[in-house]
């Protein structure tokens, strides 16, 4: 009666362990109980049932009655092996780095296939098909080639883990917060940065990962998650999730200082997973290819760590921090990389493919590398991507910072800044009025403007003379940059004017918007769906130092009455109405971005 609960429990065993398997997909709300079975029953035998029986069972036939089974031996070695990698795993877990982590997780998976095999043939006598064990191998040939499928995360997105390893733990990620300790200055500027706030305190973000998980599949938020999210989907996640305040969603949007991340460290310790491009998400990419889609490598299971730096502990922390200052380049070259000073390393998220038609929606790097900008034989005319949107800005120029990126570290003449400007200023600008005054500084620097009133019409000039890239770039779609003009006669009567904003906030029909307009296979524009981009519709946007001119017809000369004034104005919205009236049904706390005035030329013409 002992032998047959004995088999029965260890096929129950091996099949709950199987079930485990990535490949099998299955739903987390019965993995956690499978999970459970599992561990808590394979502890419970083995102590009680299976360790107990296999010591008589080897004394009877060994010892008493002298039969040496081959089988028998090679069923005792992996029962062996297979029961010290399983508690291994159980008590210390398989992290993704760990070697004897990894060890045991295989010798454990594809040892359990070996122990079923010579269970099966060494009790093959007491009613065993002689069949088991080809079906047993042949189960094993299957897991070396599991189905590849479109929701492969390579599919979606181009990021690879070191080591193929295929998973990390959420305490791998270390909190950023802790990086505050050493790095104040740094940590404060990227805390209200848009590359820290990509995911849940960004509704435009969650709003847009929501609908592509929608019309694609679940699956597809790993393209988004790849730049977005990668700590949650290097630790299995399957979606992004919202900050929490007890029980309630928390409300990041115009939060200061990072401070639910704070909190979240005082409070869990380094258990929390922080979403979204942490410091540790940047400083510990290996490789960057300028492919986009997240095209990088990630390592951070090789990083030299210091005694107690992963301790729970306030006093270890402290000595753990003192540890570090004692002897810091060990800890600087774990977290620093010439890769983080060309424009490559930007264009691995930077530069975006869509994974279902193969077209290029954001192609930000191959702009720059065609641009003047790209010039390294002339070390005064090229500029890397840092160079703008990492140094600093006063009154309008470039003004590189001095300082320490250090605490009490050595002055540097231009420490890079963190606060990342590039076109965001809205959502960055909720938290931090200095974030979103670097941005528009920047924004400013970026064009030109003239304007010419000849032969009955009105022609103004734009030139893109500080962009190393198209003007706009990156989500060209939904950046509105278009010409605002009005033209008066000498009694201060409008004669002519465009681009003015209609009743509900969205650009008149009139507007001569530079933009990208994404069509589908049929022609018909995308709308919020980018990714199902085929067709350009068309591309008014202005390359690195060139200029576009745009003409409009006014009233004849002889009707006008000089002198003519035209005001023209070069407007900027970060996102178009129709969108944030999309977002604003899920946030409606949301403000509307509003109209930036990036430049501003007034001319009187006298008639000729």
């Amino acid at each position: 009666m002992k032998t047959m609960y004995i088999k029965i429990f260890i096929i129950l065993m091996f099949a709950t362990g199987l079930l485990q398997w990535s490949i099998f997909d299955i739903k987390w709300e019965y993995f956690v109980t499978i999970q459970a079975i599992h561990i808590i029953g394979s502890v419970v035998v083995s102590i009680f049932l299976i360790i107990p029986f296999v010591n008589k069972h080897t004394y009877k036939y060994l010892v008493i009655e002298r039969i040496n089974s081959k089988s028998g031996w090679l069923l005792g070695f992996t029962l062996l092996l297979s029961t010290i990698s399983g508690f291994y795993l159980f008590l210390v877990g398989n992290r993704g780095g760990d070697i004897l982590g990894i060890y045991s997780f295989n010798i454990h998976l594809y040892g359990s296939f070996f122990l079923i095999f010579f269970f099966l043939y060494h009790v093959k006598k007491q009613n065993t098909s002689p069949n088991m064990p080809v079906i047993i191998f042949a189960s094993i040939l299957s897991t070396l080639y599991p189905t590849v499928s479109y929701s492969d995360v390579g599919k979606l997105t181009l990021m690879k883990l070191e080591n193929n390893v295929s998973k990390y733990h959420n305490e791998e990620w270390t909190n950023s917060v802790k990086c505050k300790t050493c790095h104040s200055d740094i940590f404060d500027q990227w805390a209200d940065s848009n590359h820290k706030n990509l995911v849940a305190s960004n509704p435009y973000y969650m709003v847009m990962e929501g609908i592509a998980a929608e019309v694609e599949g679940e699956e597809f938020r790993k393209w988004c998650m790849g730049c977005h999210n990668p700590s949650a989907l290097t630790t299995g996640l399957e979606k992004t999730g919202h900050a929490m305040e007890g029980n309630f969603l928390a409300n990041e949007l115009f939060e200061k200082g990072a401070k639910t991340l704070v909190d979240e460290l005082k409070t869990y310790g380094n258990s929390r997973l922080e979403e979204g491009v942490s410091c540790v998400a940047c400083h510990r990419i290996t490789e960057a290819k300028s492919k986009g889609n997240g095209s990088y490598t990630l390592d951070l299971t090789n990083r030299k760590k210091y005694v107690f730096e992963d301790s729970k502990s306030n006093l270890t922390q402290w000595l753990s921090e003192k540890f570090i200052n004692s002897k810091p380049n060990v800890h600087k070259k774990s977290y620093s990389n010439p890769l983080y000073k060309k424009s490559s390393y930007c264009a691995s998220c930077h530069d975006e493919t869509s994974p279902t038609t193969g077209t290029k929606i954001v192609s930000t790097f191959k702009e720059w590398e065609k641009s003047s900008f790209n010039n390294p034989n002339d070390p005064k005319e090229h500029k890397t991507c840092i160079d703008c949107h990492m140094t600093y800005l006063k009154e309008g120029e470039f003004s590189p910072l001095k300082g320490r990126s250090t605490d009490g570290g050595k002055i540097k003449k231009d420490i890079k800044v963190h606060y990342f400007s590039g076109s965001n200023h809205f959502l960055s600008g909720l938290k931090s009025k200095e974030h979103e005054n670097q941005i528009l500084q920047l924004l400013r620097t970026s064009a030109e403007l003239d304007v010419e009133i000849k032969n009955d019409q009105v022609h103004v000039g734009v030139k893109n003379v500080g962009a190393g890239h198209h003007l706009p770039t990156g989500v060209a779609d939904f950046r509105e940059l278009w010409l605002e003009i009005t033209v008066k006669d000498r009694d201060s009567n409008i004669v002519f004017e465009s681009g003015k904003l209609k009743d509900d906030g969205n650009l008149g029909e009139d507007a001569r918007p530079f933009m990208k307009v994404f069509g589908d296979k049929d022609g018909k524009p995308v709308g919020l769906l980018f990714w199902k981009y085929e067709k350009l519709l068309s591309d008014t946007r202005i390359p690195a130092g060139k200029r576009r001119v745009e003409s409009y017809n006014i009233q004849e000369s002889e009707k006008l009455k000089y002198p003519l004034t035209a005001v023209v104005k070069l407007n900027f919205r970060i996102y178009p109405q129709w969108v944030t009236d999309a977002v604003k049904k899920m946030y409606p706390q949301l403000p509307d971005p509003p109209v930036v005035e990036l430049e501003k030329i007034i001319k009187k013409f006298p008639k000729k």
